[in-house]
């Protein structure tokens, strides 16, 4: 044991706190990896070498060490998401948005950046980021959403010591995605009547829930008869649906923030309308989808989708553009308190 230890230590001299020179040049770091001590090659520059070792320090925090000594932004992401979905578990986070940020990851970032090691992505490769996603017609919302998720990710990195700063902070204001708000349009009560004649009729009773009750889109496919409350005169917002992923279907998920759980007042139009509509509906139980398609799953936010065409025909100027703010800004001005 003895002569094992005196080899090693002939093998390798410290040079500083968990920083080790080998006899041809090279530095080894070393850190502790499942309560056990390990050992890296990393490279011939001190520097770098501290670097290298801080990097396997902070990896190994999350029982994970970096595949290579140079940490590149994919890896980097994977344990950012990793950690999100950790606290989305915990109940700290909304899993609508760990979905929204793994949509901009797999669709946008890792395509572009994945394989680029964390201390080399620069400004200027932001920038190009940026301006290729405008080459290819991506709106700005879509792009800010892209800028929002990767300086994540490099904040991430930064606070781990894998990266002295963050480069996104050094963008030019001209430089970044300018995203445009809509006017919102408001419909007369004229207009929702005939908004709702023209209507495919297995859409009418969800379209109408959205005028009379301004509910967001996963808000209103997550309702259950069990959150219609006919004899009290309120709709319970309690949670909403999640996007399928992965293979597994939408499901009932948390809402988006505490606030967002509340009770509507139900309209007696609309309380008339969803009576009907259960009535002649299969799906009748407490546990049931109000909006549900034949084979007894929620209606997705794509097949919602289906209803624009007949709509565009009848529908007043704005309403196909900005759908659900008309419907929200509709709701507030023609509610009982305004």
């Amino acid at each position: 044991m003895q002569t094992n230890q005196s080899n090693s230590a002939a093998r390798r001299m410290r040079v500083e706190r968990g920083i080790y020179r080998q006899p041809n040049g090279k530095y080894a770091v070393c850190f502790m990896l499942d309560c056990k001590l390990t050992f890296r090659t990393v490279g011939y520059g001190l520097e770098a070498a501290r670097q290298e070792r801080q990097a396997f320090v902070e990896a190994a925090r999350w029982g994970v060490i970096a595949s290579a000594p140079r940490l590149r932004f994919g890896q980097a992401a994977s344990w950012w998401v990793e950690r999100f979905a950790r606290r989305v578990a915990a109940g700290e986070r909304s899993e609508r948005t760990l979905e929204f940020r793994r949509y901009h990851l797999e669709h946008h970032l890792l395509p572009a950046l994945g394989d680029r090691p964390l201390r080399e992505i620069t400004v200027h490769d932001i920038a190009d980021l940026l301006d290729a996603l405008r080459e290819r017609d991506r709106a700005e919302n879509t792009i800010a959403g892209a800028l929002a998720t990767l300086q994540c990710v490099l904040r991430f990195a930064v606070r781990n010591g894998w990266m002295p700063d963050s480069p996104v902070g050094n963008l030019e204001a001209d430089e970044r995605p300018h995203p445009t708000r809509l006017a919102h349009r408001v419909l007369g009560r004229e207009e929702i009547q005939k908004l709702l004649d023209e209507c495919l009729p297995s859409y009418r009773p969800l379209i109408a829930t959205a005028l009379y009750t301004g509910m967001r889109q996963p808000e209103l496919l997550g309702l259950t008869w069990e959150d219609i409350d006919t004899p009290g005169g309120l709709v319970h917002v309690r949670a909403q649906l999640s996007r399928p992923r992965g293979g597994m279907p939408s499901r009932r998920i948390r809402l988006k923030t505490r606030s967002a759980r509340r009770q509507i007042p139900l309209a007696p139009q609309l309380a008339s309308l969803l009576h009907d509509h259960r009535d002649t509906s299969r799906f009748k139980a407490v546990s049931d989808w109000v909006f549900a398609t034949p084979a007894t799953a929620p209606r997705s936010t794509n097949a919602t989708r289906s209803a624009a065409p007949p709509l565009a025909r009848h529908a007043p100027p704005g309403w196909t553009r900005t759908g659900r703010d008309c419907a929200s800004t509709t709701c507030a001005t023609h509610s009982p308190a305004t």
